[in-house]
């Protein structure tokens, strides 16, 4: 009988709500890995039992599971008690319809044996093969250069939540995820883009990891299509909580933000491109003023 892998002393946060097929692919990527995690919070937001099945059956496959229930919505309230759940000194996350590379715990284990005190860790991301209908790439990532920083870069350049590790004592440190911000919230998106700003803020070294791979599930053109708004929106709801909080790089993003969306629609030249352009900037607008108002409401209410 063959050995389990080896451990690392790393804790894997995963989302989910709905996807237990997806869930399940996700953990058998765990077991299947060269070293595995050293335990797994699933945090829960779905009411049917499906992906508790699809825990149990990782659990008896060797994998130390943690299922967790979690009743607020939004996976930023998600993420954020999966890692206070946790229990080792380094966390990765990593979305439900991912699949990490075998590899994947055990850089996250190597880049933080040998880190500076303060780690971000993000990597490439990629897409799995299409199928059915499911045949557009979303959050591509493909770099297989290093790079890093130590003062804040575009956010768009650090990385993706879907496939980022960091330590559970900085996570905490700058209050997690902000939970105003990403899917199933208000500000729809861009939880990990301002996570990140504030943990670069706060002294951590970004460091983006190409071997840190994670394969991502392609979407429908209608998937693709309902997200484009919310993406700018997402952005834009971002932005205008770091005005309030009274960083002023927010306009040097929001400027460099809208010539990169100007410039993506002159180079395809195409009606469809143009259409998709206008629909994020639209977003961007509304989500700006989203974020000035949530601010101010949360003000008031305090």
């Amino acid at each position: 009988m063959m050995a389990p892998p080896p451990q690392a002393p790393v804790t894997v946060v995963i989302s989910t709500l709905d996807r237990p097929h997806q869930l399940g692919r996700c953990l058998n990527a765990l077991l299947a890995g060269k070293v595995r995690p050293m335990g797994v919070v699933v945090v829960d937001q779905d009411t049917s039992s499906a992906s508790e099945r699809a825990v149990e059956q990782a659990r008896r496959r060797g994998l130390d599971v943690t299922h967790l229930r979690q009743p607020r919505w939004g996976l930023s309230a998600s993420q954020n008690a999966g890692v206070r759940a946790a229990r080792t000194p380094v966390i990765a996350i990593v979305d439900d319809d991912c699949v990490p590379d075998e590899h994947w715990v055990e850089v996250v284990a190597a880049a933080f044996g040998s880190a500076p005190p303060s780690l971000l860790l993000t990597g490439r991301v990629l897409p799995l093969p299409a199928e059915g209908d499911r045949v557009l790439a979303l959050s591509v990532r493909d770099s297989t250069g290093r790079s890093e920083w130590t003062r804040p870069p575009m956010p768009w350049h650090l990385g993706t939540g879907g496939n980022f590790a960091v330590t559970r004592d900085a996570f905490l440190a700058v209050g997690g995820n902000d939970e105003r911000l990403g899917t199933g919230t208000p500000g729809r998106g861009s939880n990990d883009l301002d996570l990140f700003h504030r943990l670069v803020l706060s002294g951590a070294t970004a460091r983006y990891e190409p071997d840190l791979l994670v394969r991502h599930e392609r979407a429908t053109v209608a998937e693709f299509e309902s997200r484009l708004g919310s993406y700018g929106y997402g952005m834009g709801a971002m932005l205008g909580i770091w005005l309030w909080r009274g960083d002023l790089r927010a306009l040097v993003v929001l400027a460099a933000w809208l010539r990169m969306r100007v410039r993506l629609a002159y180079r395809r030249r195409s009606r469809a491109a143009v259409l998709e352009e206008v629909r994020v900037l639209a977003g961007t607008v509304a989500g700006l003023g989203y974020g000035l108002r949530s601010h101010w409401m949360r003000a008031r209410h305090a």
